[in-house]
C-alpha cells in the first residue's frame, strides 16, 4: 500500500506540474502585442537618396568641376557697411579655422588661404587623388568685397585636372555672406 500511495502522489505532482504549464502556454498564447503607428500609405512621398559622392567607383566627386577660368571658380561676396579690416579679417578667419587649418594669414593685404586637403572618403578611406583649398582675399582699399575660391584637383592618370568643388564653394559663399555680407 506504501508503493502505491507514494505512486499516486508522484503522478499527483506530475498533473499538477501539467496542468501548471498548460495554463502558462494558454495564458501566453493569449498575449496580444499592443498595435503601433500604422505603416506609411503607398501615395506619401519619400525624400529622394542623397546623390552619389563619386562618379563611378574611380572617378572623380560628383561635386567636382574641371575649369581653369578664373570667373567660374570665384564668388564675390558684397561686404557689409560699418566693419573694420580687423573685424572682417577676423571673423573670416574664425569662421575658416572652424573646419580648416589656415596656412597663410596676412591681415594687412586681407588674404587667407587653406594648405591642400583630402577633404573625402571613399569607403573610410581619404581619397588622396583628391584635394581642395580655400582661398579668401579681401578686394580694393577699403575691403567691400570678399572674394571666395574652392580650388579642386583630380589625378587623372600621373596629371592633376585642375577645377573647383562647386558643393564647397556654394557652402562657402553662403556661410560667409550670412557672416559678412549685406543685410537685406
Amino acid at each position: 500500500m506504501l508503493i502505491s500511495r507514494t505512486a499516486l502522489s508522484v503522478q499527483l505532482c506530475s498533473f499538477r506540474l501539467g496542468l501548471v504549464a498548460l495554463s502558462v502556454a494558454a495564458c501566453s498564447s493569449f498575449h496580444r502585442v499592443p498595435r503601433t503607428a500604422p505603416a506609411p500609405a503607398a501615395s506619401e512621398s519619400t525624400p529622394d537618396p542623397a546623390p552619389p559622392l563619386f562618379t563611378s567607383h574611380d572617378g572623380a566627386p560628383t561635386s567636382f568641376v574641371p575649369s581653369t577660368s578664373d570667373a567660374k571658380t570665384t564668388r564675390i561676396v558684397m561686404v557689409r557697411d560699418g566693419l573694420t579690416k580687423q573685424a572682417l579679417f577676423r571673423i573670416a578667419t574664425d569662421y575658416l579655422a572652424q573646419k580648416h587649418t589656415v596656412d597663410v594669414s596676412d591681415p594687412n593685404a586681407g588674404f587667407l588661404m587653406t594648405p591642400w586637403e583630402a577633404t573625402l572618403a571613399r569607403d573610410g578611406v581619404p581619397e588622396l587623388r583628391y584635394r581642395t583649398r580655400i582661398v579668401l582675399r579681401f578686394l580694393g582699399d577699403d575691403w567691400k568685397q570678399l572674394s571666395v575660391r574652392a580650388e579642386a584637383n583630380w589625378l587623372r592618370g600621373e596629371e592633376w585636372q585642375f577645377g573647383y568643388d562647386a558643393a564647397l564653394l556654394d557652402s562657402l559663399s553662403t556661410h560667409l555672406t550670412a557672416r559678412l555680407g549685406k543685410r537685406a
